[in-house]
């Protein structure tokens, strides 16, 4: 814990350099996801929960989100949150897994920078990552991330409804089951809305990890999304999607994980009123490929599956 302690004192210290700045009237462009378009809000806070069902051949994974959200705290500062609780139950073995992801941190907004004549939106991030990994009783898979991060982000005039492109650098210090240590993660996000309700989103990262059982050891990550949506109502939406991930490990005993899906999705929302929403999403069959190798281990996996999801948000 006095570890914990110093380290968040010398992360604030440092994230002081960043903060030291006179005061901005800054106005969030608030908004939220309603069946995959962005929807401009004037409302600053926001909270939602919602619970998600993945029904596989070889397990059921079920997930509980508790709280994700952000409030707002004066003129230039957020707490932003996400707490996850997550269950895997093997069908054959009957083994089951247990893992908390959370993330909350504090976001402090500057004044706009200039950067090859474009201008850019530049944000201070101070927060803290909890991962708690138990399968079978065995808890090896755990860690504190405290971090400082800078974020860059800006909107361009690319496709029918323009592109959001985001840049983010942090320093981690972590504090592990097996072994403390540091990380260092940089990574770039896109969302492009082409037209005609086709939308593109990327997530590219790259990772240096000392901590636990990585010993200098190296991950890049490319996420990428596809998908069509087709508003039936203002209720009701269609939206086929195809989603690939992998990543990539270099120096570590694990070498690569390779996840993919395609299916068809029923989105569904409901406004209770202006402040509060119900939503949900249906997709049957999806289908998946998941291949994974490491040391000792390799998996490979073609399946259909069934995905669900509920949930309300409120915005205040």
């Amino acid at each position: 814990m006095k570890k914990i302690i110093k380290t968040l004192f010398y992360l604030f210290c440092i994230s002081t350099l960043s903060f030291a700045e006179e005061e901005i009237e800054n106005t969030r462009d608030r908004g939220i996801d309603k069946m995959n378009f962005y929807i401009p809000v004037n409302k600053q806070n926001k909270y939602s929960n919602f619970i998600e069902l993945d029904i596989r051949k070889d397990k059921n994974i079920y997930k509980w989100t508790m709280a994700d959200g952000y409030q707002t705290l004066g003129n230039n500062w957020d707490i932003q949150y996400k707490i996850e609780r997550e269950y895997h139950v093997e069908k054959k073995t009957k083994a089951k897994s247990h893992i908390w992801d959370n993330e909350i941190y504090f976001l402090k907004y500057h004044n706009p920078i200039n950067f090859a004549g474009k201008t850019f939106q530049h944000k201070t991030v101070l927060g803290i990552k909890h991962y708690e990994g138990e399968y079978s009783g065995n808890r090896d898979n755990q860690y504190y991330k405290l971090y400082v991060g800078q974020k860059f982000s800006r909107f361009f005039n690319l496709g029918k409804g323009g592109t959001y492109i985001e840049f983010e650098t942090d320093i981690n210090k972590v504090f592990g089951r097996k072994k403390d240590g540091y990380s260092l993660l940089a990574s770039l996000k896109g969302t492009s809305n082409i037209g005609y309700g086709v939308q593109f989103s990327n997530v590219l990262e790259y990772e240096y990890l000392n901590y636990n059982q990585y010993s200098n050891a190296h991950k890049t990550k490319w996420e990428t999304i596809l998908r069509w949506t087709y508003e039936i109502n203002e209720n009701i939406a269609f939206s086929p999607e195809v989603t690939f991930k992998v990543e990539k490990y270099n120096n570590s005993k694990e070498n690569y994980l390779i996840e993919s899906s395609t299916g068809p999705y029923v989105l569904f929302t409901k406004n209770i009123n202006d402040d509060f929403r119900v939503y949900g999403k249906v997709g049957v069959p999806v289908f998946r490929k998941d291949e994974s190798k490491a040391e000792g281990y390799r998996y490979s996996k073609s399946q259909t599956s069934a995905y669900g999801k509920i949930g309300f948000e409120y915005i205040f």
